[in-house]
């Protein structure tokens, strides 16, 4: 696309994020060219620097007059953890359920926001009207309080974007997903689905929340006499409210390490709940108590480098230290992507003699996204003429289409991000694509992943660097200085002084009697320096270091 941004007629949707990896959910719906948001969430990325990747601000910014407000279906940060970053671009309404309002409020307070985003608390049931969509919030079980479906109603037909959703008829906390109200949008006729594929190649029915709880309190029953950590994810609230029964029914004290745990405790008791729990014990508790008297609950199941787990792993956390024969149940899944990292840490505990339980061993999770059982069941209640997957892995994705297919969809449409894809009674077919690149935090500024600097980095991590610094005397070059990073180890001092010797020879014959005084060329000088200690490196080390030289005269 231009600069300029196209004026859209019809009924569009564009994945801004969420269809090329799992995580970035943000998707835009326009009509006539109206547009709303929905979701706007962020990624980890631990890689050369990165702090977090976000989706790409360019639609935002060229349409920013056509955003009539942004809609978030959770309180999950990788669909509410770019606000902060990308509400200044777009500066529109967020409507929100109560708990993911608070959820946003703390997170946008941290960047002084959090007085001046609008944040509009929706209700179930109610219809919002803005320009020419009507969005009602429909309730869907999920692993965080709150999460919903939104049906979007337009001139041109009714959508329903899912979400992150399953089926629970039992929830611990929340509300269960509304299968009437689905059924009756399907009786009215939706146009298309647009649905969380991440489970879609799981065939059975997962666990519920209320099967871990049994089990949780179970096994650390199981355990008496040692001490027990679990490690979830931070937002599952109805998960850290199971671990205070597991503890509570085991004569054990609940302590919480990591900040999002009790930044989530605070918020869970603004929005009204956990508020018949007594407050969690912190951190610097830990070491006051019997360690075989407490269930210690931390951050990092997904291997999390500030995590409170990645610390205790590494020895690093100032209160918590593990022992032999201590238990640590990983209360999650790992999210693809984060495998190595999960592995890391659980190599590390093993080390310590700690034992490790996972899903694989008793039922110590329940996922928040349906199986392909589930998926039918919406299927059979919304009976969409266009099925849109999202929310995945490109396999993902693939997979639930072909669900799609065989359950008798009229049409799926597989979207990239950045695709303009059109939803009309004839189907769905890709218009345009607009240039689409993710962005990173690094540290207050946003920086394109393909850009110069991380592909600068990318090449110092490899090769490593070398600077030299060259006096000019009439029409010679002498090496006055001479430093590497990531070349050599400490100890090899006479490699290192072996190639400066073969860069110094080089340059004195390339230089010597040939450049004159009134034509030499600084510039092309510099090139035939950084060409010489390529060339000398290969040979030495089978390396070429980014090469940084400056000649004074």
């Amino acid at each position: 696309m231009s600069k300029k941004s196209k004026k859209m007629t019809g009924l569009n949707f564009i994945s801004i994020g969420g269809c090329s990896e799992i995580g970035m959910n943000m998707y835009a719906y326009i009509c006539n060219d109206q547009w709303i948001l929905v979701d706007m969430g962020m990624g980890f990325d631990n890689s050369l620097g990165r702090e977090l990747i976000i989706p790409s601000p360019d639609q935002l910014i060229k349409n920013k007059s056509k955003i009539k407000a942004l809609f978030i279906t959770h309180s999950h940060e990788d669909h509410i953890g770019a606000i902060p970053y990308l509400w200044p671009m777009v500066e529109c309404p967020i409507y929100a359920r109560p708990f993911a309002i608070e959820m946003i409020r703390d997170k946008l307070s941290q960047f002084n926001l959090d007085t001046t985003v609008p944040l509009i608390k929706a209700a179930v049931g109610q219809k919002i009207t803005i320009g020419n969509f009507k969005i009602e919030f429909i309730p869907m079980a999920h692993s965080t309080p709150e999460s919903n479906a939104l049906a979007i109603q337009t001139q041109f037909g009714t959508l329903i974007h899912s979400g992150d959703w399953r089926i629970d008829s039992d929830p611990i906390l929340g509300l269960k997903t509304d299968e009437e109200k689905l059924k009756e949008y399907g009786d009215k006729g939706v146009l298309a689905l647009i649905c969380d594929s991440t489970n879609a190649f799981r065939s059975e029915h997962y666990g519920t929340e209320r099967d871990v709880r049994a089990t949780l309190i179970d096994v650390v029953k199981k355990y008496k006499g040692h001490r027990v950590l679990i490690t979830c994810f931070a937002s599952n609230l109805a998960r850290l409210e199971s671990c205070y029964y597991a503890a509570k029914e085991n004569g054990r004290r609940l302590i919480v390490a990591g900040r999002s745990l009790k930044k989530i405790e605070k918020v869970a008791k603004v929005s009204g709940y956990l508020t018949d729990i007594p407050p969690f014990m912190d951190e610097w508790s830990a070491k006051d108590v019997d360690p075989a008297e407490t269930l210690l609950v931390c951050t990092g199941s997904q291997g999390e480098l500030n995590s409170a787990l990645n610390k205790i792993a590494h020895d690093e956390h100032k209160n918590i230290k593990l022992a032999e024969d201590d238990i640590v149940i990983f209360s999650s899944r790992t999210i693809p992507g984060n495998e190595k990292a999960v592995m890391e840490i659980q190599n590390l505990l093993i080390e310590k003699g700690v034992q490790i339980i996972t899903d694989l061993d008793y039922t110590v999770h329940a996922s928040g996204h349906p199986s392909q059982e589930e998926l039918e069941l919406l299927y059979q209640w919304v009976r969409p003429k266009i099925l849109v997957p999202m929310h995945g892995e490109r396999v993902h994705l693939h997979k639930q289409a072909d669900l799609g297919k065989k359950f008798g969809i009229e049409h799926t449409l597989i979207p990239h991000d950045g695709n303009i894809i059109n939803l009309s009674d004839d189907g769905a077919k890709v218009i345009d694509v607009s240039r689409n690149e993710m962005v990173a935090v690094d540290g207050s500024k946003l920086i394109p992943l393909s850009g110069s600097i991380y592909k600068a980095r990318q090449k110092l991590s490899n090769d490593g660097v070398v600077s030299l610094c060259l006096k000019r005397s009439g029409g010679s070059l002498k090496l006055l200085d001479f430093d590497s990073v990531g070349v050599f180890e400490d100890c090899e001092i006479q490699e290192r002084n072996d190639v400066r010797k073969d860069i110094e020879a080089e340059i004195k014959l390339s230089f010597d009697n040939l450049v004159k005084a009134k034509s030499f060329d600084k510039n092309r000088a510099v090139e035939t320096v950084k060409k010489i200690v390529k060339t000398v490196f290969l040979e030495s080390r089978g390396k070429k270091p980014i090469v940084l030289s400056h000649i004074v005269e």
